[in-house]
């Protein structure tokens, strides 16, 4: 009977445990989104668009017409899809596909572009960039990436509409991936904490 009532106890700790760090970790997703979930003013060495909606292509192609910005590197774009086929989807890139674009193929998720995106902007010894993709996906992308990229310049640029418009607007595909971002966005984090804590003691 004492050993039940232990085992009890032991699962009411880890199920308030539990509760405590998804709240914790959907208000840290939140604040995070009200503040990246808007259009800025930037100037940076390159921008950054993370593949998944034509309206990243587009905004892009509009930081590269501003001058915001004169380099970009499209990751994660899949399969054999090439540069025309991209400005096919979105015709604003077309004036800079032979001077200011790069594709990375390699990133097969968030963690993938931030990964892929360090070592081309390493490569150019790059210090600034601007990371494009929707609201809603702004703050598991700048986790990731300021987790890659820990001493480089980083700026969250949402691309398309706002996170009111999609709700009120979206289809029910973006609304399940909105819905599902926060849980994401929690894994990432307690992934990202982990590896610091498990490296802060070995060093």
């Amino acid at each position: 009977m004492t050993s039940l009532k232990t085992i009890a106890q032991i699962i009411k700790i880890l199920s308030f445990c539990f509760v405590l760090i998804l709240i914790i970790g959907v208000a840290n997703y939140i604040f995070a989104l009200t503040r990246f979930d808007q259009a800025q003013n930037i100037s940076v060495d390159a921008a950054i668009v993370l593949t998944g909606g034509p309206d990243r292509l587009s905004d892009a192609a509009q930081l590269l017409s501003s001058g915001a910005t004169k380099h970009l590197l499209i990751s994660g774009v899949g399969g054999r899809a090439d540069l025309d086929d991209l400005v096919r989807v979105a015709p604003a890139l077309a004036p800079y596909a032979s001077c200011c674009i790069d594709l990375g193929h390699q990133a097969l998720n968030t963690r993938g572009n931030a990964e892929e995106a360090a070592a081309w902007a390493r490569d150019r010894r790059y210090k600034s960039l601007a990371i494009v993709t929707a609201g809603f996906h702004l703050p598991r992308a700048m986790l990731e990436f300021r987790a890659i990229l820990p001493t480089m310049d980083l700026y969250p640029y949402r691309a398309g509409m706002s996170l009111r418009q999609q709700i009120l607007n979206g289809s029910f595909g973006n609304l399940y991936a909105m819905s599902l971002e926060p849980v994401k966005y929690l894994a990432a984090l307690l992934r990202i904490s982990a590896r610091d804590l498990f490296a802060n003691k070995i060093s």
